[in-house]
């Protein structure tokens, strides 16, 4: 059974303690900062969004322990009030980083969401502009397939539509294409007409061009010229889409720029918190070094140490 003097001299031995001495002690140690500390007991956020890793709260109280090498109940306190300082420094960058973020978002969200007095957007994202380039690549590709085909004279215009070469095409469509492009020269005037009313059938079409002399080597001919026109114009679009991209990246490098600081009353914000949390780092080393030479001078570390 435990006497009054047994119980009397645990009390002071108690009050003597230096704290854990070996490395898996002290991590022990910061395990209990978190658990029962003073000042962390709230400190770690453990839910929400905002949620916090515990073990990096614990690992950097033990590396502060480890470093400061605090003794006694008062320095200990010390540390894990300078761990907890350095953890809401932590924050201060988090909320900065937060806040930057935020504010940049919005302004790269306003960038491609104005729209003009019709309601049309001005700018699209390069996402939505690489799918247009997809589109106008896939009509060109098509185009320079067709045109080697025409070019290799496999092509016939008897029929409405032709299939081959791993291609399918509307020949009426390339009859009205090629008509339209001489129309001046092959046409007459009731024929003209009725074919800017889109009122000439398919064979009236192959009749025009029989009447003009023109063979299907002649038609491909015309056709090919059409088409590559068109490349033109295909390729035109592909590289104001490619300009489109590159002012896209060059607005949200320069909004990166702008923006690369919290807004306003953020920032004073920030800079007023993070100044006090620092005085306060500052003042409880002060603190911590000022008892650690008192303990020094007194040879009481010493003494614990022993």
């Amino acid at each position: 059974m435990t006497t009054e003097k047994q119980i009397e001299a645990n009390k002071k031995n108690a009050l003597l303690s230096t704290g854990a001495v070996t490395d898996a002690g002290k991590a022990v140690v910061a395990k209990n900062a978190v658990n029962h500390g003073v000042f962390a007991r709230d400190l770690i956020i453990s839910s929400g969004d905002g949620r916090e890793n515990e073990d990096e709260y614990i690992e950097l109280l033990y590396n502060l322990t480890k470093s400061l090498n605090p003794s006694g109940q008062m320095e200990y306190l010390l540390v894990e009030k300078i761990a907890v300082d350095f953890w809401r420094l932590r924050r201060v960058l988090r909320f900065e980083t937060g806040s930057i973020r935020k504010y940049l978002d919005m302004v790269i969200y306003d960038y491609y969401n104005k729209a003009d007095w019709q309601g049309k957007k001005e700018n699209k994202t390069n996402a939505e502009l690489d799918e247009e380039i997809a589109k106008q690549q896939e009509y060109l590709d098509w185009n320079n397939a067709y045109i080697k085909a025409l070019k290799k004279g496999v092509v016939s215009f008897d029929t409405p539509t032709w299939s081959g070469e791993g291609l399918e095409s509307d020949i009426e469509e390339d009859l009205i294409m090629v008509v339209d492009a001489i129309k001046e020269k092959a046409m007459s005037e009731d024929e003209y007409l009725r074919f800017e009313d889109g009122g000439l059938s398919f064979e009236e079409l192959k009749a025009v061009f029989k009447k003009a002399e023109y063979t299907d080597k002649d038609i491909a001919e015309e056709l090919i010229r059409e088409l590559e026109k068109q490349n033109e114009g295909y390729n035109k679009t592909i590289y104001d889409l490619e300009q489109r991209k590159l002012k896209n990246r060059i607005a949200e490098e320069v909004n990166i720029k702008i923006c690369s600081l919290p807004a306003g009353d953020n920032a004073e914000k920030v800079m007023r918190y993070e100044k006090s949390i620092q005085k306060s780092i500052f003042q409880n080393l002060a603190i911590l070094k000022k008892l650690q030479s008192l303990s020094d001078s007194t040879g009481e570390r010493s003494d614990q140490a022993e």
